[in-house]
């Protein structure tokens, strides 16, 4: 009976060897699923954190750009009252030339009149006299 109990031994230790064998093995699958999932969760981490920063860039270009349409709007309403003003100007000019215009044709009639010619034929005489005095 004792070689029934030394077999019993070496198959329980043969079993034991074989369980242990098949936990480590277990083991070591456990340890690569972990070491996966860790570094599956630091590209995920570092993926994250990229995106927080792309996005704090693309917030930064956004406000930037919102600045610029403001500068933008600021200037075309500058440039646009600018253009109304001389518009108004321009209207002014035309009006002040019809007017100039409409002066000038009166005084080249009051210059070609018979009565002008008449009373400058007549103020010569006094014109002289202011010449010789002055």
């Amino acid at each position: 009976m004792d070689d029934n109990q030394a077999v019993a031994a070496d198959l329980s230790k043969i079993e034991l060897q074989a369980e242990l064998l098949l936990s480590r093995n277990k083991l070591q699958v456990a340890e690569e699923k972990i070491m996966h999932l860790e570094l599956a969760l630091l590209q995920s981490r570092d993926f994250s954190i990229g995106t927080a920063a792309e996005m704090g860039e693309m917030r930064v270009e956004h406000n930037t750009i919102i600045e610029k349409l403001k500068d933008a709007n600021t200037h075309i309403k500058n440039h646009l009252a600018h253009i109304k003003r001389l518009e108004e100007a321009m209207a002014d000019l035309h009006r002040s030339n019809a007017l100039q215009r409409g002066q000038a044709a009166e005084l080249v009639r009051v210059y070609n009149s018979a009565s002008w010619k008449i009373g400058r034929f007549v103020m010569i005489p006094v014109r002289i006299l202011r010449k010789i005095s002055s």
